[in-house]
């Protein structure tokens, strides 16, 4: 097929469209961005992705993917793949403009017929049936459009991609089959309706945000308790198929699992379940200064790690900035440690951390083991909050470095 993809240049969209190459699609990569666009045409990646620079040059030398701004390309293609982000407003309501807006006003004018539309955005459980009216009002042409969400992690899209099964939230058996001559390179396409593509979508990243919420509930009681939870975790954990809870931490959410749940609010009648997660997760920053605060008034601390995941340069929604926010309210001096990114007030990779009385880690990037070996640990009278358990330290103290 020839396939546009929608949001080319996003953390998403851009190892989608590499993928789709690779299994033999022509790809026209779409975005508003004109800048990363040109970048992409000359063989930069924009984002931390395994396996991407290699593959970019391949299908660019190839012909396979090109990038570009114009949007009315899509009347070359059979297939449009919409990966435009769904952020959530001030009163953390969904906002769907984006999409909607392009689908009225971008897609509808030149698309062709029979065009196979592949919403992959999270969205709100009834969104695909809203593209489907506004596309009957904008447009007489016939297609067809499926809910087909990526359930892929930041900076492993590509390898991920062509691993998990592919759920399709189709309303024809056409548009499925169709769907799945797009899909060649997934294990299965699961044919469901469009709606129940969407809830599972958020299942799935929801499931993960709870989960880590149970976690880091347990790490603070357990905690406060004087217990290792960490090795209770790890213990219970052994040998027992049936449960498989993750390390606590305090940095959960990213631009993803902190926005999800939101979509379901509103039509949950006991979101109990789903607020008690946010407060748990968005709370454990706090719980780490109050921690680091009981053992000794500080006066400056090493934030480790600025992106809301490990070894990404992804700093949106990440609870770093929040830890940041609560120092400055205490009136305690911090700086970011981070080796992934540049435009927050970053010392990495200066090394004068005499000043410094703590160190919390916020995102476990593997570079700071090394970081830890050769600077910190070297320290005498300083913290390490490390929720993580990341830093290989097997005693609390350890010449002088107390890790909490």
């Amino acid at each position: 097929m020839k396939v546009a993809v929608i949001g080319a240049a996003g953390h998403v969209g851009f190892p989608f469209s590499l993928v789709l190459a690779d299994a033999g699609h022509d790809v026209i990569g779409i975005d508003r961005n004109p800048a990363a666009c040109v970048r992409l045409l000359s063989g930069f990646t924009p984002h931390i992705e395994e396996g991407a620079k290699e593959l970019l040059t391949d299908m660019l030398n190839k012909n396979r993917v090109t990038y570009t701004t114009d949007d009315e390309r899509i009347a070359e293609c059979d297939a449009v793949a919409i990966m435009i982000g769904t952020p959530i407003d001030a009163e953390s309501n969904p906002r769907l403009d984006d999409i909607l807006d392009f689908v009225k006003y971008d897609l509808a004018p030149v698309m062709k017929e029979n065009t196979l539309i592949v919403l992959r955005s999270t969205v709100a459980p009834g969104t695909t049936d809203l593209i489907v009216r506004i596309l009957i009002e904008e447009t007489s042409l016939p297609f067809h459009i499926v809910f087909a969400p990526e359930r892929v992690a930041q900076g492993v899209g590509i390898i991920e991609s062509k691993k998990f099964p592919q759920l399709v939230g189709a309303r024809t058996v056409e548009a499925f089959e169709r769907t799945k001559q797009l899909f060649t390179f997934v294990p299965e396409c699961i044919h469901l309706t469009p709606r129940e593509a969407e809830f599972g979508k958020l299942i799935t990243n929801m499931y993960r945000y709870v989960t880590f919420a149970l976690a880091n509930e347990f790490y603070m009681i357990g905690t406060d308790q004087g217990l290792n939870v960490h090795k209770i975790i790890e213990s219970a954990n052994k040998g027992y198929s049936r449960m498989a809870l993750p390390n606590p931490g305090p940095n959960v959410g990213g631009p993803c699992l902190f926005k999800d749940g939101k979509f379901l609010l509103e039509d949950v009648p006991y979101p109990e379940l789903i607020q008690s997660s946010f407060l748990i997760n968005e709370g454990m920053p706090k719980y780490m200064f109050d921690r680091i605060m009981k053992l000794k008034e500080v006066k400056k601390i090493g934030i480790l790690g600025a992106t809301f995941k490990a070894d990404c340069d992804d700093a949106r929604n990440s609870l770093s900035f929040k830890f940041a926010k609560i120092c400055k309210r205490h009136g305690v001096e911090y700086a970011f440690f981070d080796p992934y990114i540049s435009h927050v007030d970053n010392v990495w990779p200066t090394y004068d951390i005499d000043d410094y009385d703590a160190f919390v880690v916020m995102t476990p990037h593997k570079q700071f083991q090394k970081f830890y070996d050769d600077h910190i640990s070297k320290q005498h009278d300083i913290i390490i909050a490390d929720g993580w358990k990341y830093l290989n330290s097997s005693k609390e103290t350890i010449d002088g470095v107390y890790v909490i």
